[in-house]
């Protein structure tokens, strides 16, 4: 403790006299107005999932994204019709998919549709030609890491497996320290096999579209290839 000498001899504790001023300072107690339940209750007007979903997005100056334009379109021409057929070859597991309600499958898989063939066009339109091989293989490491997110991300694991095959082919430039921006290497060019790759695809937005015209419905041959997990209690000697 820090005592100073008064002129007049008396001692005083500089601690002491600061907590004594801070205590007789009024202390401001900053009030937060409680909105009221009126102001907390929002009606929306739409009723419709999809039309109530633009109405919050713009609600109070909001935008509602706007897809870009596809500079190449994908053909499903060559895509197989049959439904098993086309489970066999996207290797698509419907697990994630059952575990959703048939209204909630509906909205996702309907913007997931758009989604597989914009982020397509995206990849195709970096196609470059291969300067080793004068092969037109070459497409950007970005757009094709964002493919391989989406696609996985529902679990088409073929086209996904294509998307890793091009990242790990030896002619692809990986910069030496991803550590520092693992995300985004705008630089970097992956050798890709653009028609697997485009067959691939073709058979996912298919599959896809088989789901969407249902209106979320999962087609019979999905069954046997959803995996359930039985829950149980591992404590059974508690």
């Amino acid at each position: 403790m820090v005592r100073i000498k008064k002129d007049d001899g008396a001692a005083a504790s500089s601690t002491e006299a600061d907590a004594t001023d801070f205590a007789m300072k009024p202390v401001s107690v900053i009030k937060v107005k409680k909105p009221t339940k009126a102001e907390m209750e929002q009606n929306w007007k739409s009723k419709d999932s999809k039309e109530l979903a633009h109405e919050i997005a713009t609600f109070m100056g909001g935008k509602w994204p706007e897809r870009p334009v596809r500079k190449v379109q994908l053909s499903l021409s060559g895509a197989p019709t049959s439904v098993d057929a086309l489970f066999a070859m996207t290797q698509l597991n419907p697990t994630l998919l059952s575990e959703m309600t048939v209204k909630t499958r509906f909205l996702f898989i309907e913007v997931y549709l758009d989604d597989l063939q914009d982020v397509y066009s995206e990849v195709m339109e970096t196609l470059r030609a291969n300067p080793k091989t004068g092969a037109t293989d070459r497409v950007s490491y970005n757009s094709l890491r964002k493919f391989k997110h989406l696609s996985i991300s529902l679990s088409f694991k073929a086209v996904s497996d294509v998307c890793q095959a091009a990242f790990d082919h030896p002619e692809t430039e990986i910069d030496e320290w991803p550590e520092v921006a693992p995300d985004d290497r705008p630089g970097c060019f992956c050798t890709l096999d653009v028609s697997k790759f485009t067959e691939l695809t073709a058979a996912s937005v298919a599959l896809t579209k088989v789901i969407v015209d249902a209106e979320g419905e999962l087609p019979p041959e999905a069954e046997s290839r959803i995996i359930r997990v039985t829950k149980k209690f591992y404590y059974e000697d508690v």
